[in-house]
């Protein structure tokens, strides 16, 4: 626990549900939060699918199960994540219909006294429920000027997926409607401020308290085998069946002095490979903040998570984004001097080897970073956080 929330503890004990897409992406950001609302004396909920139970009871939550249509999911009515906005919103009212049953029926002899919610979809269960709600946000949230960045003009594709929404939520005789997900009464974005496209023009309701990271032991420990500078490559937990790109770091960092660590993700058995050269480690899975914490660079899908994690440890980034909000991310960390961004369908071993002189050498991405570490310690983070929660108990 740390000693700021420790010495403004003054809340009585309360349920704290959380509720979020069963993605490692939108969990580890809560994490620490978790734990620290345990170690305060609440009892801390967590609804959950079967395979990231034991990723949110090592917090200290309790798991809530129930079965998801997402991908990823043992029960995945699809298998791969979709690229384009209208095919993901569906896919998400599917998901909606689906888990809110199941979790009235897993809440009904204990309903929380605080829903902490990501996905919007969830604030369904605070107004059946009658209880307060807090917003979670691992990504980018709505400010003015944000339609010069992502295309959010209506189109008859669009608007009917809106009235999906309000057919639904009119038939569970809610007041609730799909244009109140882009403005919560109260979120916690775990992002610097500079980091969010516009954030000077964020509504008083959006608090950005930066990245709140654990160590999670269960992911296990590692340790640089050398003096060598590491490089860190991953392209995340989902749109990471790349076998082509990770052939292309292979040719292009086998020469270097550097060790490599390349995560390849469940869809890729590194057999695929090749031969692995000496400088190389491959795995499916890393505990990648315990690695970030002693590399010198960061080939990243740009996904908001491993982002935050770079960033909170001064790592420079190499962005490759492969879908959904990964091009607006890599685009803000070219923008804001924190690395560089290619096209990892395109790249060549060329063009990775002289990212990684560029970012590993420019002293204007290293003050970049120094400045943005600073801005991080900062923000509050969990301290902060903690405060907002207890503050609507």
């Amino acid at each position: 626990m740390t000693d700021s929330a420790q010495n403004t503890h003054r809340t009585k004990p309360a349920h704290i549900g959380f509720f979020t897409i069963p993605a490692h992406g939108h969990i580890n950001p809560t994490l620490a939060l978790v734990a620290e609302l345990v170690n305060r004396g609440h009892h801390v909920s967590y609804a959950v699918t079967d395979p990231l139970a034991d990723l949110v009871a090592e917090a200290g939550a309790t798991p809530v199960r129930y079965t998801s249509t997402l991908p990823g999911s043992p029960t995945a009515t699809r298998q791969e994540w979709p690229e384009e906005e209208v095919e993901a919103r569906l896919m998400f009212l599917e998901e909606t219909k689906t888990v809110v049953p199941q979790l009235e029926q897993a809440y009904a002899a204990d309903r929380p006294d605080l829903v902490v919610y990501d996905l919007p979809d969830f604030l369904a269960l605070a107004e059946k429920w009658g209880v307060p709600e807090l917003q979670l946000c691992p990504t980018h949230v709505y400010t003015p000027g944000l339609e010069s960045v992502l295309d959010m003009t209506p189109t008859p594709e669009k608007i009917a997926v809106q009235e999906a929404y309000d057919e639904y939520f009119a038939e569970q005789g809610l007041t609730l409607r799909e244009k109140d997900f882009m403005h919560p009464r109260r979120c916690i974005v775990t992002l610097p401020r500079s980091f969010q496209y516009f954030g000077d023009q964020a509504a008083d309701a959006y608090t950005f308290v930066g990245p709140m990271l654990t160590e999670r032991a269960f992911q296990g420990d590692w340790q640089a085998p050398d003096d060598r500078p590491v490089l860190v490559i991953s392209l995340g937990s989902a749109y990471n069946d790349r076998l082509d790109f990770y052939r292309t770091c292979l040719r292009a960092f086998a020469d270097l002095d550097w060790h490599v660590v390349l995560s390849v993700g469940k869809s890729v058995d590194p057999a695929e490979l090749g031969e692995i050269p000496a400088n190389f480690e491959v795995h499916q899975w890393i505990p990648q903040v315990r690695m970030l914490s002693q590399a010198s660079a960061f080939i990243t899908h740009a996904g908001m998570g491993g982002t935050m994690e770079g960033l909170h440890h001064g790592v420079p980034l190499i962005a490759v984004p492969q879908a959904a909000d990964q091009f607006m991310n890599a685009a803000r960390i070219e923008e804001l001097g924190l690395g560089v961004q290619l096209d990892g369908a395109t790249a060549t071993p060329e063009q990775l080897r002289a990212a990684l002189e560029k970012v590993t050498s420019d002293e204007e991405i290293r003050n970049r970073l120094a400045d943005v570490r600073r801005e991080i310690k900062e923000a509050g983070g969990l301290a902060r956080a903690v405060e907002i929660v207890e503050a609507l108990l």
